[in-house]
């Protein structure tokens, strides 16, 4: 044998060898996590209501929103908040994580005006999951921001969730 083809040999086989390590380290993250920790991920479908941060009073009616957790912790989430014409905010991104026996998510949306970007809207939330998995409620902070990151406003929502069939 040429000490070129024992190189390869020895290299293929360490690569095969982590190759399965990691794949069996991988499987057994994912079989071992906690069934709290996975019971958020799918597409649920929300109504936000905005609410005086202090009294907690609504102010105007409920809107729609999707919300989507997908496993690993990623968050996209789409409105149709009345407050923003059509096309002016895009779908918000962001992550999502359990600790604690609980869930947060944090998102941020670009609002836009004739193509230029105008401010961004962050959204932090606390979710309590309901006793069947299949629903939630959530309270959570907005806060809207310039283009260069300076807090213009902030409020506050919550929202009731069921589990998109």
């Amino acid at each position: 044998m040429t000490a070129k083809f024992v190189n390869r040999s020895f290299a293929l086989s360490v690569a095969a060898t982590l190759f399965l390590l990691l794949g069996q380290s991988f499987a057994a993250d994912v079989k071992n996590r906690a069934p709290e920790v996975r019971l958020l991920e799918g597409t649920w479908t929300v109504q936000v209501s905005i609410v005086d941060c202090t009294s907690g009073q609504t102010l105007g009616n409920p809107f729609p929103s999707l919300l989507s957790f997908a496993r690993g912790g990623a968050l996209t989430e789409t409105t149709a908040n009345p407050a923003f014409f059509p096309a002016e905010r895009g779908p918000g991104h962001g992550v999502w994580a359990y600790a604690h026996h609980a869930y947060t998510a944090v998102s941020t949306a670009f609002i836009t005006s004739n193509g230029v970007l105008v401010k961004t809207q962050k959204i932090a939330q606390a979710i309590q999951m309901g006793n069947d998995g299949n629903q939630f409620t959530s309270t959570a902070t907005v806060s809207f921001f310039d283009p260069n990151g300076n807090q213009l406003a902030s409020g506050c929502a919550v929202a009731t969730a069921q589990r998109f069939k």
